[in-house]
């Protein structure tokens, strides 16, 4: 079945010229960082029909998992499953290329104007607009993956009241709460029950 799929998604995969747009539009009108794009990305691949849901969700997984800058991470999987090497290549290529255009374009004259009460209403505007993408995102990936039984649920919200209330670090909080979705899953296994 799988291989099938495979082979399905190798007589589809996008030219290397589509890849880098994709990516490249992505990243050229997206404020917010990593997280954002990660999700614009999955999306973005998702409607290309070449790629498999649970595979984007792998991809996410990965990306995340990964060193460095997410956005970069997540372009270079999504071009490697899109076009292969030469597709990741050309992926993290757009993804690279708009951030370093608009460094090289804005610094000196967003230094000079940073002071200004427009540029800081903007900022603050799309940092309200970050907040609602990324809980869209949250949202979207909980229904998937987190909240399909109670107790992916329970371990998921005790996570979330760990990092929001107790400011626990996200990382401290993702690590523990593997461990303990691990460990229950360990003692359900036991007990002879499905997890």
């Amino acid at each position: 079945m799988e291989s099938q799929i495979e082979e399905q998604a190798e007589e589809k995969k996008l030219g290397l010229f589509s890849i880098f747009m994709m990516i490249f539009k992505i990243s050229a009108f997206t404020l917010g960082g990593g997280a954002v794009l990660i999700g614009l990305i999955q999306e973005a691949v998702n409607r290309t029909g070449v790629v498999p849901e649970e595979k984007t969700a792998d991809m996410l997984a990965l990306s995340l998992a990964a060193p460095g800058a997410m956005g970069i991470s997540m372009s270079y999987q999504a071009g490697l499953a899109l076009g292969g090497p030469a597709g990741a290549a050309a992926a993290v290529f757009g993804m690279a290329l708009p951030p370093f255009i608009a460094i090289l374009v804005l610094s000196s004259w967003l230094l000079a104007h940073m002071g200004s009460g427009y540029i800081s209403a903007f900022f603050s505007g799309a940092t309200a607009g970050l907040v609602v993408v990324l809980g869209a995102i949250v949202w979207k990936l909980g229904k998937k993956n987190a909240l399909v039984s109670v107790k992916d649920t329970a371990i998921c919200l005790l996570v979330a009241a760990a990092v929001l209330i107790f400011k626990v670090s996200a990382v401290w909080g993702l690590i523990g709460g593997t461990i303990v979705a691990l460990i229950v899953n360990l003692l359900l296994e036991k007990e002879g029950k499905k997890a």
